[in-house]
Formats: C-alpha cells, sequence, structure tokens
C-alpha cells in the first residue's frame, strides 16, 4: 500500500511530566516520509498531537498508528451508546474527557460514569489505592455480572495484548484507549482521516489519509537508548512493508463486520496469530531513503524466531562429548554416595577419644572394601583415601601425625571433627540440577554425569545444513575460471562449529534448477552463496520474495549488504553475498549464533574485548564495519585494504574489529571492539 508518511505513536505518557528529558513509559512519535524518518519525545499528550497535527497538515497522503485499542470487546459500546460501533464511543469520549496541558484528566470519573451504564460491577476497573471512586472497582476480581468479556477478538491472536477494560497498574491500556480515543474525533475531522477497519470494513482503504490501530511489540525494536523510540522506528518500518492483505485477512472471520465496527483489529495481526507478513515486493524495492535493517535488528529478528529443530537422542554417556544437551539434568544419586575418608590415615569417633593412646580396632576400611563392622567407641581403625567411613567413625586423622604402638596409635595433634572427611551428597544430592539444556557437553560435564548416576543423556540430533553455491561464473576448485571458495570454506566453518555440514554442490544462473536444488536438499537449514542481490540473475533473492520468505534484506554491514535471512519451505536459509570476504563475515556474524540456537544451544554473540587501535580511520555513518584485524602487542591492527575481493585478508586476519554505526574518527590508540576467530569457533 502507498502512503507517502507514515506516522507512528507510542501514547504512554506519565501522569506527571518531567520536563524535555527523553525517557521510556513516555510519549515517542516517528515520523517516516517516504522512508526519512524523524523521532521526537514529547512529555504531554497535547503536544504529541500538536506536532502530529503539522505533520498531517503538510498534506501528503498519511497513514497514522497508534498503539492504544480503538474499540472494545463485544456489547461495549452498544451497553454505553445504544450503538454496537467503536466511533460512537470515540464521539462519547470526546464530550467528557478533559486532558490538560500537563496530562491532567478527568479519567477515572468518566470510567465510573461507564461502569454505571452497566449492570453489577465493571467492567472497567483499576485505580489508584487512595482515589474514592466507589463505582470503579480497584482490581479485577472484584467485578461481577457486568456482561461484558475482557478481550476482543484481535487480542486472542496476540496473546500478549492486555484487556482495554483494565486503567490501573501494569499492563493499563485501558486508559490510553479512554484518552487517545476521545482525542480522536477532532483529529479525524481535522485531516479526513478514515478509520480503519471500524469504518472502512476489512477492506483496502480508500485515498487519502488513515487512521489504524498498532501494536509495537510486533516488531523487534530499531536499535536506539530507549526502548520506545525503537519500538516506533521498527513499527514504520513494518508500516511501510505493509501487502494488501494487512487490511483484507481478517474479513474472512466469523462475523467480520461486527468485529470490524464494534471491535477494531490491529494492523499487522493476523487472524491465525502473530504478525502478518511484509508485502515481497516491497522487501526488494525500498522507497527511496529507506534506511538499510541495522544488524542489530536482524540478530533480534534471528534470537527471537529461532527455536532448536532437531530430535532428541538418548546416546551413551561416553559419547556424549561435544554433544548439545536436550533437556536439564538431575542427579540421579548423591556424589560421594557415601561419607569417606579424604586421606590415608586413622579414624574415630571424635566424641569418644580416650586420652593417651588409642586402641586400634581390626581390620581397616579401603575404597571398593567398605569396613563390615562398627567401630567402638574410643577405638580408631586403619583407613584408607575414598574409603567409606564405617559406622561408629566420623573424623580422620593424617597418617604422618599417628604413631601406631602395640595394638594402639598416638596422635601428635588432634584434629577438628569432622576433619579429612567428604561428606555424603557434598558434591551434588539426589535431584540436584546438574546440566543444563543446551550445553555442549565437554569432558568434564560428561565426567559429573557419570558421577551423578547416568548412563545415557539427553543430546540433540546434529543439525545438517546445507551449503550451495550459485552463479555460471564459478568453477570447481584448480579449473580455469572464478573458483568456488565459498563452499568449501563454509563446509569448513560448519564442521568447525561441530555443525553436519551438507555439500550440495553448486547450480549455475538458472531459477529453476535452483529451485529445485533447495527443494531437494532435505537439510535443517541451508547457506548460499551468491544471488542475494537485485541483478536480473540474482535469483535467490527474487524465490524467496515469490517462494518462500524474507525475513530482512540488504542489511547495514560492510562486508556483506546484500544478505537475505529467508525460508524456503520453512526451512531457514542465509543467503549470503558471493564475494568471499562478505560470505565469510556474515557467516560469522549471522548465521553461526543463529545455526547453533537450531542445534538446540542457546543464543550466543561474541562479547569481544576493548583493545587500542593500531591504525586510523575515518568512518562514514550507516553500515557496522567488521574490519579483518589481528592483535599486535596487544593493539589491533587492520588489513592493509578493506576490498571484498581480497581473500588473502581472510588468511592474515585472527579476528574482526567492529566499528558502530555511527560516524566515528579513529586514531591509534583510540579503543575499539574486537572480536577474536577463536570466539566465534574459527580456529
Amino acid at each position: 500500500m502507498r502512503f507517502e508518511t507514515i506516522i507512528v505513536a507510542d501514547w504512554s505518557a506519565a501522569a506527571s511530566p518531567t520536563g524535555s528529558r527523553p525517557k521510556k513509559d513516555a510519549i515517542w512519535v516517528c515520523a517516516d516520509r517516504e522512508g526519512v524518518q524523524e523521532v521526537c519525545y514529547f512529555p504531554t499528550r497535547a503536544a504529541a498531537l500538536g506536532w502530529i497535527d503539522e505533520v498531517l497538515a503538510e498534506g501528503r497522503r498519511t497513514l497514522l498508528g497508534f498503539d492504544f485499542a480503538m474499540g472494545w470487546p463485544p456489547g461495549f459500546a452498544a451497553g454505553l451508546t445504544g450503538e454496537a460501533r467503536a466511533l460512537s464511543v470515540w464521539d462519547w469520549l470526546a464530550t467528557r474527557i478533559t486532558d490538560g496541558p500537563e496530562n491532567a484528566n478527568n479519567r477515572f470519573e468518566v470510567a465510573e460514569a461507564i461502569n454505571r451504564a452497566f449492570p453489577g460491577i465493571g467492567p472497567l476497573w483499576g485505580r489508584p489505592g487512595g482515589r474514592d471512586h466507589p463505582d470503579l472497582p480497584e482490581r479485577g476480581t472484584t467485578r461481577r455480572d457486568h456482561g461484558i468479556p475482557d478481550h476482543r477478538r484481535v487480542e486472542g491472536a496476540v496473546r500478549s495484548a492486555q484487556s482495554a477494560l483494565k486503567l490501573y497498574t501494569t499492563g493499563s491500556v485501558g486508559s490510553q484507549a479512554l484518552m487517545g480515543c476521545a482525542a480522536l474525533p477532532a483529529l479525524r475531522l481535522r485531516h479526513a482521516l478514515a478509520v480503519w477497519p471500524q469504518e472502512t470494513g476489512f477492506d483496502l482503504p480508500p485515498e487519502g489519509n488513515l487512521l489504524v490501530e498498532v501494536y509495537p511489540s510486533l516488531w523487534p525494536p530499531a536499535p536506539h537508548e530507549i526502548k520506545d523510540a525503537g519500538q516506533v522506528i521498527a513499527t514504520a518500518d513494518a508500516l511501510r512493508t505493509a501487502a494488501e492483505d494487512w487490511f483484507t485477512a481478517p474479513a474472512a472471520l466469523p462475523d467480520a463486520a461486527r468485529i470490524a465496527a464494534e471491535e477494531g483489529w490491529i494492523l499487522g495481526v493476523s487472524p491465525e496469530g502473530g504478525a502478518m507478513r511484509p508485502a515481497a515486493s516491497d522487501c526488494f524495492a525500498l522507497p527511496p531513503g529507506v534506511a538499510w535493517t541495522p544488524v542489530e535488528t536482524a540478530l533480534a529478528t534471528l534470537r527471537d524466531g529461532l527455536s532448536p529443530v532437531t530430535a532428541t537422542q538418548d546416546v551413551p554417556v561416553e559419547h556424549a562429548a561435544g554433544r548439545i544437551l536436550a533437556a536439564p539434568v538431575a542427579a540421579l544419586r548423591a556424589n560421594p554416595p557415601a561419607a569417606n575418608a579424604a586421606v590415608d590415615g586413622w579414624g574415630f569417633a571424635h566424641a569418644t577419644l580416650p586420652p593417651g593412646p588409642i586402641p586400634v580396632a581390626p581390620g581397616r576400611a579401603a575404597a571398593g572394601h567398605p569396613h563390615p563392622h562398627p567401630v567402638p567407641p574410643g577405638h580408631a581403625i586403619r583407613i584408607l583415601t575414598g574409603a567409606a567411613l564405617p559406622e561408629g567413625v566420623d573424623t580422620v586423622a593424617l597418617q604422618e601425625d599417628a604413631t601406631e604402638g602395640d595394638g594402639t596409635v598416638t596422635l601428635r595433634a588432634i584434629p577438628k571433627p569432622g576433619a579429612n572427611t567428604r561428606r555424603a551428597g557434598e558434591d551434588v544430592g539426589p535431584g540436584d540440577p546438574i546440566l543444563t539444556e543446551g550445553l555442549r557437553l565437554r569432558p568434564p560435564d560428561v565426567a559429573l554425569a557419570i558421577a551423578a548416576g547416568h548412563a545415557t543423556l539427553p543430546v540433540r540430533a546434529p543439525l545438517r545444513v546445507g551449503v550451495l553455491s550459485t552463479g555460471d561464473e564459478i568453477v570447481a576448485p584448480g579449473g580455469d575460471g572464478i573458483p568456488d571458495v565459498n563452499r568449501p570454506m563454509l563446509l569448513a566453518m560448519l564442521a568447525g562449529w561441530r555443525l553436519a555440514p551438507v555439500d550440495l554442490g553448486h547450480v549455475g544462473d538458472d531459477a529453476q534448477a535452483l529451485a529445485d536444488r533447495l527443494n531437494g536438499a532435505g537439510c535443517d537449514a541451508m547457506l548460499t552463496s551468491g544471488g542475494a542481490s537485485a541483478g536480473a540473475e540474482d535469483h535467490l533473492s527474487r524465490l524467496l520474495s515469490e517462494r518462500g520468505g524474507v525475513h530482512h534484506w540488504r542489511i547495514a554491514v560492510k562486508p556483506g549488504r546484500p544478505l537475505v535471512l529467508g525460508h524456503w519451505n520453512g526451512t531457514p536459509v542465509f543467503g549470503l553475498p558471493g564475494n568471499p570476504v562478505a560470505a565469510f563475515t556474515c557467516a560469522a556474524i549471522f548465521a553461526r549464533p543463529a545455526l547453533l540456537r537450531l542445534a538446540g544451544a542457546p543464543w550466543s554473540e561474541p562479547a569481544g574485548r576493548t583493545v587500542p587501535a593500531a591504525f586510523a580511520k575515518a568512518k562514514k555513518p550507516g553500515r557496522v564495519e567488521f574490519l579483518r584485524a589481528r592483535l599486535r602487542d596487544g593493539a589491533a591492527e587492520v588489513f592493509r585494504s578493506e576490498g571484498s575481493g581480497r581473500v588473502s585478508g581472510l588468511s592474515w586476519a585472527e579476528g574482526f574489529v567492529e566499528l558502530p554505526h555511527g560516524a566515528a574518527t579513529i586514531a591509534p590508540g583510540d579503543p575499539v571492539r574486537y572480536i577474536s576467530f577463536t570466539e566465534l569457533g574459527i580456529g
């Protein structure tokens, strides 16, 4: 859908504005004019509405979205106004709600008046504990007999959405709905705003300005120091890609006309649940000025959208090292299973020691050969390291601190009670958690599992990752032409990450051959190289758009901007650039954490470390840059050329220097972030 301007408003306003300093839980508005975004903070609703008025007055076709409910559950509108239309409630509120310039308002008094229009107690609820509003219950559990359900149909498709009937405490979106909907009638009239779907139905919007309800939590927030600002930016980005079915899909719901008029809908929410997919054409024909997808946004999409896909297998514990644990593991028995001696020496009951020489009981206790009889009080017994403490023994004296006599032993120093012993279960007890799900099992983890009584462990089946090279120009290594550097390199990287690489070979610039190879891959995920840009022979990006799915394209990263993150027949696809340096970088930064998550490990990004720069650089804004680098004398030096065709730089490098999205001027000695290849699992 074509809109020249998109405005998204986060309507959270503090009851007592604290000034002009930007903060969270306040009003943030993003205006996107043909992809050029302006993000503003407002301490009051009046200030925000004034600014939105000015943007609408520019006369461009505008899609305006607010993040509060623009309708109520079934029966609410008719019970209050006599008409089953949300817009009737807007008009009713507009004549009763007062909203001062400092956010002072009468919403709780108006909420009481609303409740008095219904039988029983409710339906609105929630108020400050010290406020006297007898017709507005403080808690939702005290409501009864009002006849209004808590949720709209759309809130069943967005499980995290709160009820528009809740006015106070965490998740109190009802107050925002009362205040927001009271302000909308005047805005509609001034700027000829059609309201979707309350006024238009579940149909394509007419020409002109459109007013919609949005839910910013549907999309990962864009990078910003304040999350609310990042959410309105991300929502504006999403609305820029809105497909026609975003407006029409709910029409298939039973009772769709009533839902549209009375309850409303959140633009971008699928009737089946979750977010609608963007328009394929918009993914690959971005409007002028649209920013590339930030690295943080692309990583957040992968982090939030992926989960383990491989089956669980029980394997003998001695074969489990290197595998990913599929479930938490608890101890089956105590370790140690019984109290035992920590040293070679003499065991006795400390409280019964006689003065002088101690009589020696017959026999001895050794590891694997427990003493079968209780040790009499006042006696000592010979005991060796690891032996279970016999009955009547709670302390062990070191062998070197004792002198044997004729049937006695004399101690040069009396140890403290319990000395030189290990308690049963002092390491782990039965039922204690010992290993966490997603752990890549190491030899010490295997040792702990065995000590805790396990003979087998539940692990994930290896993740099968296909690697496919594309392009007519590519030839096998050693041939005449451009050698296929990427496929062997990527297969080796996957093996280093202890995944199961699958060689899918090479296909030329043939869309059908590429589709056939993808269809027959039989893998859990796929890495492709080449064909991810927008040229006539870049078939991968086009196929994913038309027949698969694209989550992000054109990432704001250098090297590697033509990176496609998508899926084919439900299988995640990482469409890497054809350039080897870019393919290597994107695989390490984007594919590695995503593939390990699919394999069953937790999401993990490299921590890196701060080191002084041994180079100078003036960086332009707009992209995160990964420079091939290595440490020498504690400082990061970078490869002599940033050219993506210089494969020698990969061999030279031992890591990356990561430069952030903004402009930067770096001089020798300045702190930079260094990520070693070792931390990225690249030996």
